[in-house]
């Protein structure tokens, strides 16, 4: 009798155990941060090969002019509009993304690899 309830315990640990390996990893829901993707490519040249760690993961890259937008909160990182905009204008102080105004700079800045357009 106690051996089926201690083996009962052991396989429901070991099936939760389990179950929490399958989890994605929440923490680069949002890891756009302005402060942190130009303070990576300070003192750098645009093309130069950059990596860094931010919660617990090690981000590879390069450094490349894009826009950088004043207010983050609705922009994921991963939008054209900030890798474009500075291409036909590096002057550019507003984009639209998202149909929504954002106002901002071109600037160099950390870029995760990305297919060439």
């Amino acid at each position: 009798m106690n051996k089926n309830v201690f083996a009962t315990a052991v396989c429901l640990g070991l099936s939760l155990g389990y179950m929490s390996l399958a989890q994605a990893n929440d923490k680069v829901q949002k890891i756009y941060n302005t402060q942190t993707i130009q303070h990576v490519c300070k003192g750098k040249h645009a093309g130069d090969a950059v990596s860094f760690a931010a919660r617990g993961i090690l981000w590879n890259g390069t450094c490349e002019t894009q826009f950088i937008p004043m207010h983050s909160k609705m922009i994921q990182g991963n939008e054209n509009e900030l890798y474009d905009a500075c291409q036909s204008d590096p002057h550019t102080k507003m984009v639209t993304i998202n149909d929504h105004e954002v106002k901002g700079k071109c600037a160099l800045a950390f870029t995760p690899p990305r297919p060439k357009q």
